[in-house]
């Protein structure tokens, strides 16, 4: 023997609450903190994703009282003059050391 179903009627409930409710104050908090966060993220980052982007930075530049000087003469191999504040290198040109002498007016 098969059942047929010969009525239904679907079961409908609605709630209502006030504008002042408990219920009404935590939909509207639920709807801000859903829309505004991200908007303010979006806002105080200019933007969700990079444009253009650069780096500077000042490099700090001292003088350190050293100097290395070298005056190429000609194409000639030795055609070279040298001076440096470092002992080491002054010892090492031999014939090609020329200390140079600074004046001024």
């Amino acid at each position: 023997m098969a059942l047929y179903e010969l009525f239904s009627h679907p079961v409908e409930r609605g709630y209502r609450a006030g504008l002042c409710s408990k219920a009404a104050l935590f939909l509207l908090l639920a709807a801000a903190l859903t829309y505004i966060p991200p908007l303010l993220v979006a806002f105080r980052s200019h933007g969700l994703w990079l444009k253009r982007s650069s780096y500077e930075e000042q490099p700090t530049v001292r003088f350190q009282h050293q100097v290395l000087f070298v005056a190429l003469l000609g194409p000639e191999r030795g055609g070279f003059l040298a001076w440096s504040t470092f002992p080491a290198f002054n010892r090492l040109q031999g014939g090609h050391l020329r200390v140079p002498l600074v004046s001024r007016r």
